[in-house]
């Protein structure tokens, strides 16, 4: 039906194009005629009422009469519009009826404007799907598979009736089903579907089910099929089961797939082995199928090319003779597949590959495989561009007897002053393999001593020294800790190589290799500088050992203060003296467990941090020290005071009478001492009797108590004054 439509539009499109063609040859308005030079619009042909058919289209052309009176063909150039476009459609005067009903076309040129009314109509009463022989159909219909089936659609008009299959538009709900021209229906597959016809805006359908005439389909073999690659196909048998009964055979005439044609292919039930893997074959006939699994497995057990490892290459280098070897049994010697193999490389525009042989041609990488009977190996290449020259990223090595590594990275530069990395391409020998080793891209270090490695890339060569030591063990140093004033340096802290056979090596500070954890602390020359206050870390390294210190850097210290300044202690006592710095802009800080101390008689006084103890009667100053900066304090140490005893507990005189009393001290319970010209001594009552030095003397008749301390003890006196 849309051919028969497509077809009617053209000729009215060519009708109207003819038309205008005469109309044109008429005396034509100038192009920059003013509005009032149009006296009117009209339709060619028609008068104010045009009938339609739902369906049909028709071209109206639009005539203006000109004041001149000539007329001009403005159909493409006017304005149409419609008053119901679900009725009547129009595109520069091309009506289409839609629907039955009525619509007014109004054309409009300059000021000029023209309407028709346009009634629309079906042109027959009803359409209806029959049977090829004109029979009416019921509204559904089963059918089989593969039948032939043929539809007529009839229309009715006023009792007369028109077949109109072949300008119907025909049209099914699933072509996987059922498919439709012009009323002739395939029925591919079973299911449901429906049919439908329609014409001059008229349709009809019918839904048809579909059923398969077979109750199944059977393969033969219908087992799993193996293959090796390179067998030879294996014939399939397709088998139908009618649904009656009986048999049939339908191979030739069976539909065949193959889910993955690169494993296995399919044709007239003829499987064929095309790669390695697994499909499914299916095999369909008029609604039923049945399908069998194929494998298809290599013809040799293992592939294997004789690089194993990428190959590195220079444009223009000899060319690579790789080889393949096929294998099945490991007791059994591989088979050479090199020229039976299919060499292929992934970019031939930098390496080319022809029976094995590998070419490079330009910079750039590619994968060259080589298939051989269902396996496939490959080994990837890469083509360093030309260099001008070469150098290796390390100027000399540290290693250790019986020790290995990589060989270092090897740098060229290109023609075009470009830095790239060519260590794959880079050959190495040594100068004294009885010192190093070279061997599969890594150095082994056998015996003790220095010897030179050379890379060469083409023609261009590089040097690498290295050393081969005895295995260190740790690095070792009797510092943990430094303090450095921000400004000033330090001397580095002595550090010694212990190695692992036991011995120890001294003199390493020149090899020592020295690394801070901030750039405010330096190494220059031997020494560490401080530059801003704070916690921070210094390492040295040496053969792969490290050892770090924690640095402190301060502010300058301008005075140190002790306190107390001076002690008394017994012997077998302790004291903690409190040591306080003053920075140079004024602030203090709490240095006691900082300070280095001495004493200068540890008989007498030791101390540790911040505490002293005293070891026996006697003098001695402790000094403290800290950025250069000393303070001393001095400590006595006296025995211990146990006892005091005086001569007389008591006393009788006359007035203007003396009396002498002896004190004794007891000192540690053991040693005694007279002490009467060291205590104080008092009198209770003055005016019966006064005190000096133990000298009492009597003044007038009463009681007085005479008191003698020292050493925190007291012994009293009683002394009674009579006439």
């Amino acid at each position: 039906m849309r051919s028969h439509q497509t077809t009617g539009l053209m000729v009215i499109r060519l009708v109207a194009a003819i038309t205008a063609l005469i109309l044109l040859a008429l005396p034509a308005m100038p192009a920059g005629a003013a509005d009032e030079s149009v006296r009117a619009v009209r339709f060619a042909d028609i008068d104010n009422t045009l009938s339609m058919h739902v369906g049909d289209s028709r071209q109206i052309s639009a005539l203006a009469e000109m004041s001149d009176g000539t007329y001009r063909d403005v159909t493409f150039d006017a304005v149409w519009s419609t008053s119901n476009g679900s009725v009547v459609s129009v595109d520069k005067g091309l009506l289409t009826a839609k629907a039955s009903g009525y619509a007014d076309i109004t054309v409009k040129y300059a000021s000029a404007s023209k309407t028709m009314r346009v009634t629309v109509t079906h042109e027959f009463d009803k359409v209806e799907i029959a049977s090829s022989d004109g029979t009416p159909l019921a509204a559904s219909l089963d059918v089989l598979v593969g039948e032939d089936l043929g539809l007529k659609l009839l229309a009715y008009k006023d009792g007369s009736t028109s077949d109109v299959t072949g300008d119907a538009e025909w049209s099914s709900s699933n072509e996987a089903v059922a498919r439709v021209e012009a009323g002739k229906v395939e029925l591919l597959a079973p299911g449901s579907v429906t049919i439908s016809a329609r014409y001059k805006g008229r349709s009809d359908s019918v839904k048809l089910n579909i059923a398969s005439p077979y109750e199944s389909l059977s393969l033969t073999p219908n087992e799993l099929i193996e293959f090796r690659y390179g067998d030879a196909g294996v014939q399939l048998e397709a088998t139908a089961v009618r649904k009656g009964g009986g048999f049939e055979l339908v191979t030739e005439k069976a539909g065949w797939k193959s889910a993955d044609p690169s494993v296995a292919t399919v044709e007239g039930g003829l499987v064929k082995p095309a790669g390695v893997g697994t499909t499914t074959i299916r095999a369909e006939y008029f609604g039923v199928h049945a399908t069998v699994t194929v494998v298809v497995r290599p013809a040799y057990a293992a592939l294997r090319l004789s690089a194993d490892k990428p190959l590195y290459l220079l444009p223009g280098s000899d060319p690579v003779q790789l080889r393949a070897f096929a294998a099945n049994d490991p007791d059994e010697p591989e088979i050479d597949v090199t020229d039976l193999a299919e060499w292929k490389s992934s970019d031939v525009y930098p390496v080319t590959v022809s029976g094995g042989l590998v070419s490079a041609k330009e910079a750039g990488k590619a994968r060259i495989t080589a298939s051989y009977m269902g396996r496939t190996v490959g080994v990837d290449v890469t083509v360093y561009p030309r260099v001008r020259s070469i150098e290796v990223e390390r100027e000399a090595m540290d290693a250790f007897e019986d020790g290995e590594g990589a060989l270092p990275k090897v740098i060229g530069e290109t023609l075009t002053g470009e830095k790239i990395d060519v260590s794959g391409a880079a050959e190495w020998t040594s100068a004294n393999e009885a010192i190093v080793e070279v061997r599969d891209g890594k150095w082994f270090a056998r015996g003790l001593g220095e010897t030179v490695l050379t890379a060469r890339v083409g023609t261009r060569t590089a040097t690498v020294k290295i050393v081969v030591h005895e295995e260190p063990l740790a690095l070792l140093s009797d510092v943990e800790e430094l303090t450095v004033v921000a400004g000033k340096t330090v001397p580095l802290p002595d550090v010694t190589l212990v190695l692992k056979n036991g011995n120890i090596v001294e003199d390493i500070e020149p090899k020592l290799e020295w690394t801070t954890s901030s750039p405010n602390i330096l190494v220059v020359r031997g020494e560490l500088k401080g530059l801003l206050t704070g916690r921070y870390t210094l390492t040295a390294s040496h053969l792969g050992k490290k050892l770090s210190f924690r640095v402190n850097v301060e502010q300058e210290i301008v005075k140190l203060e002790a306190n107390p300044a001076s002690i008394e202690l017994n012997p077998g006592k302790s004291k903690t003296i409190r040591v306080t710095g003053t920075y140079k802009n004024g602030k203090t800080v709490n240095l006691s467990s900082k300070v280095a101390w001495t004493s200068s008689n540890p008989s007498v006084v030791t101390v540790s941090g911040s505490k002293v103890k005293a070891v026996a009667a006697g003098q001695a100053a402790l000094t403290a020290e800290y950025q250069d900066i000393k303070v001393v304090v001095q400590v006595s140490v006296v025995p211990k005071l146990t006892g005091l005893s005086a001569s007389v507990k008591k006393l009788e005189l006359k007035p203007g009478g003396t009396g002498a009393v002896r004190l004794t001290a007891v000192f540690d319970k053991s040693s005694q001492s007279d002490v009467t010209a060291l205590a104080a001594w008092t009198s209770s009552n003055e005016r019966v009797a006064v005190v000096s030095a133990g000298t009492i003397t009597a003044r007038e008749p009463g009681t007085a108590t005479i008191k003698a301390s020292y050493g925190g003890k007291t012994v009293s006196i009683r002394v009674k004054v009579t006439k």
